[in-house]
């Protein structure tokens, strides 16, 4: 029989040579599984961290839109290149590492790449140790930072920011200027209420002239009552003193008509008594014509008089409802103004410099923003590091492992049949 037909593979004869090798295939496949197991254990698990990055904003155009420098390029060079190294060994928590961190710096174009603020590329860098991991990258793109401000490209940046702090420094002086301008509206309206409080002292003696002409419309209406009072009282008198005066006369025409009768006698004395009493009488008669004189001047000088303060009165009068009515215009409008003023300035206070302060505190905000997004490297989103290790994948390297050793078993077992059917041939082969 011819080696050839006696190692023809057929479906049973494979499954004979495969049940003898049984305990080899097991052994092989198991030490497969065991292998698979250690390498699991012994390797230690590999926690990926990412980062995307791109061209940081060096400068502003004079729209404030942002202006970016760098180049890809020059980028995926750096990472590549680990010159963060140099940066990365000045830092003791990096004491451990002989050599320089990998990492790999990834530009794959897609949508992302094309929205506004350039092109975006992807650090990855695999550590032991989640927080290491990230602690590499942001060493890493801090390097990238602090030289990119030493290079050539730093001029732009050394400029544009001292121009965002020369206007940060004025506005900060502006909000400086809001509260001087807040302390002098206070005091402004301090001084209107001060003017307010003027008015009402204006109103209180507005008030006191009204009630002084008030009271001396009273005294001179109970000074003219007094007056027409005595006048009435004279007037009375007046009449007495024309009666008496009448009756006087009466008796002195009658004294006189009877001695113009010649009378002849022989009393002497008598006739001179007579003339005396006559001229006594007529004494009297003058007497009571200058008392009725002078109480008829007195009559005309009362009721003068009582008609002069009833003039003053009404002059009064006219004059309490000139000042009440130009008074209170006056002060009413004094009033109006001083509420508006007042009012302006409680609107400044409360509206107007409030706005302004937060309108520069915002553009203060904005200079801020500007002057911390001023970099060489500009960080997209934050650096992200996976939850559970990414290496070694345990479950796929048992199977992988498995697997190759149990196909090798398999390998193993035929060719070891193989040799064993063909053995004399091999070895007269071998000899010739």
């Amino acid at each position: 029989m011819h080696s050839e037909d006696r190692f023809a593979f057929t479906l049973p004869s494979l499954l004979n040579i495969l049940f003898r090798g049984r305990w080899i295939i097991a052994v092989c496949t198991v030490l497969g599984l065991i292998a698979g197991i250690g390498y699991g254990i012994v390797v230690k698990p590999l926690y990926r961290s990412s980062v995307q990055i791109r061209p940081g904003i060096v400068a502003y155009t004079e729209n404030g839109g942002p202006l970016r420098g760098g180049i890809r390029e020059d980028i995926v060079n750096f990472f590549q290149s680990s010159l963060y190294w140099q940066d990365m060994r000045a830092e003791s928590r990096f004491d451990d590492l002989k050599t320089p961190p990998v990492i790999l710096a990834q530009f794959v174009p897609s949508a992302i790449q094309f929205m506004a603020g350039g092109e975006v590329i992807t650090l990855i860098n695999l550590s032991t140790d989640p927080e290491r991991a990230m602690s590499i990258l942001e060493c890493a793109v801090k390097s990238f930072n602090h030289q990119g401000f030493a290079d050539s490209l730093s001029s732009d940046i050394h400029l544009t920011r001292k121009g965002i702090e020369v206007r940060m420094e004025g506005i900060a002086q502006d909000i400086e200027l809001v509260e001087s301008k807040e302390n002098k509206v206070v005091l402004e309206i301090k001084q209107v209420q001060g003017e307010l409080k003027l008015i009402d002292y204006e109103h209180q003696k507005l008030e006191l002239d009204l009630k002084i002409l008030a009271e001396e419309n009273a005294r001179l209406a109970r000074t003219a009552e007094i007056t027409l009072d005595e006048v009435d009282l004279v007037r009375e008198r007046l009449v007495e003193a024309e009666k008496i005066l009448a009756f006087a006369l009466k008796a002195e025409q009658d004294t006189t008509a009877g001695s113009d009768q010649p009378r002849e006698t022989d009393d002497p004395v008598g006739e001179v008594l007579k003339q005396t009493a006559s001229r006594e009488q007529a004494g009297r008669v003058g007497d009571l014509l200058i008392t009725v004189n002078v109480l008829s001047t007195d009559i005309y000088q009362g009721v003068v008089k009582a008609d002069s303060l009833q003039g003053r009165i009404i002059d009064n009068e006219q004059e309490m409802a000139r000042l009440k009515l130009v008074g209170e215009l006056v002060l009413a409008k004094n009033e109006s103004d001083v509420n508006q003023k007042l009012g302006d300035l409680e609107i400044i206070l409360t509206k107007d410099l409030p706005h302004e302060r937060a309108t520069l505190q915002n553009s203060l905000r904005e200079e801020q923003i500007r002057l911390n997004t001023i970099s060489p490297l500009e960080q997209v989103g934050k650096i992200t590091v996976t939850e559970k290790p990414v290496r070694p994948r345990k479950s796929r390297a048992v199977i992988i492992l498995t697997m190759l050793a149990f196909f090798g078993s398999l390998a193993l077992v035929l060719v070891w049949e193989y040799f064993q059917v063909n053995r004399e041939e091999i070895t007269r082969t071998g000899r010739a």
